[in-house]
């Protein structure tokens, strides 16, 4: 048996629960993984929240988390690309509770063998494990706006996950990034290599003034105000992305991007770029896993302004 979090019923951090089930075994292409660690994203609690579909409740349990790194310890059928022993990194692309009811948050996991990457040594557990859905959405994003050498990009929410790592990107295509987030988080975002503005009112003449020649890109991170900002900057509809595909953004032509442009080589290129040290991943806090902790990591996630990942410790099983 295999220690899991699942929750059976729509709600806050108190739905989700620590169950015991079977020990999975992988099927031809799988491989198990045990797991080390978990990255949390906000769509995970937006799912459990029951904010993502129009059921009452789930049709039955189900888990929670998308990203995680460990170690191979089985392997089904077919499988040549992975050994037992190797570590490796991953995320699950169709989310818990839409269209799966596995998440990360257990002990052991059974994952395609093709979805599974080399975890570079250089990389701890909960680095390896923060860059998932982060990682791909932002390598997505920059895809669908085509940034590159001689942009001028303007990336709203900077210091979150996706934000943190659009930003890095960016500026390794060799892009000018202006990063716009809170005051207590300014330095983070000059020390990513971007030009750092804080929100709030008076944005628009803040970046105009900070951007050292005209803004060509957006990319919204947090809400439709940005794409407002865009288009108040003079940028054309294809000019702008989003992450956050709010009815107005949609409407006024922003591009509703993400991990859905991502590639598959997306996510080994980030973690190689992360190695060598070329981009950095900001892990906030480390939770326990155990229920009580993951529910308060949960609470923070949803409490929003989190500076960089939180992630959950899974401890090592035999």
């Amino acid at each position: 048996m295999v220690r899991a979090i699942e929750y059976r019923r729509f709600g806050g951090p108190e739905v989700l629960e620590m169950v015991e089930a079977p020990e999975p075994a992988p099927g031809p292409g799988q491989v198990r993984v045990a797991v080390r660690a978990v990255g949390l994203n906000p769509v995970d609690w937006k799912i459990v929240s029951g904010m993502m579909g129009d059921d009452d409740a789930p049709e039955r349990p189900q888990g929670v988390g998308r990203d995680y790194a460990g170690v191979v310890d089985a392997v089904g059928e077919g499988v040549t690309s992975t050994a037992v022993g190797d570590k490796v990194l991953g995320t699950m692309h169709v989310a818990p509770g839409l269209g799966s009811g596995a998440g990360t948050l257990t002990e052991r996991l059974v994952v395609d063998a093709d979805d599974v990457v080399p975890k570079p040594e250089a990389l701890s557990f909960a680095q390896a494990a923060a860059l998932g859905v982060a990682a791909e959405a932002a390598a997505g994003d920059l895809r669908t706006l085509d940034v590159g050498d001689g942009d001028v990009l303007v990336v709203s929410a900077a210091s979150g996950g996706v934000g943190s790592m659009a930003v890095q990107l960016a500026v390794h295509r060799g892009a000018t990034v202006i990063g716009i987030a809170g005051e207590r988080s300014l330095d983070r975002i000059r020390a990513l290599g971007a030009i750092a503005v804080a929100y709030g009112e008076g944005l628009e003449d803040r970046v105009r003034a900070a951007a050292p020649s005209p803004v060509t890109k957006l990319l919204d991170c947090h809400g439709p105000q940005y794409v407002d900002l865009a288009l108040a900057l003079g940028l054309a509809p294809e000019a702008i992305a989003t992450i956050v595909p709010a009815p107005s953004s949609i409407a006024a032509g922003a591009r509703f991007t993400g991990g859905r442009d991502a590639r598959p080589e997306d996510l080994g290129q980030a973690a190689a770029l992360v190695a060598d040290g070329t981009m950095t991943v900001t892990i906030a806090r480390t939770y326990p896993f155990d229920v009580d902790s993951v529910r308060q990591a949960y609470t923070e996630l949803r409490g929003g302004h989190v500076r960089g990942k939180l992630v959950v410790d899974v401890p090592e099983i035999s």
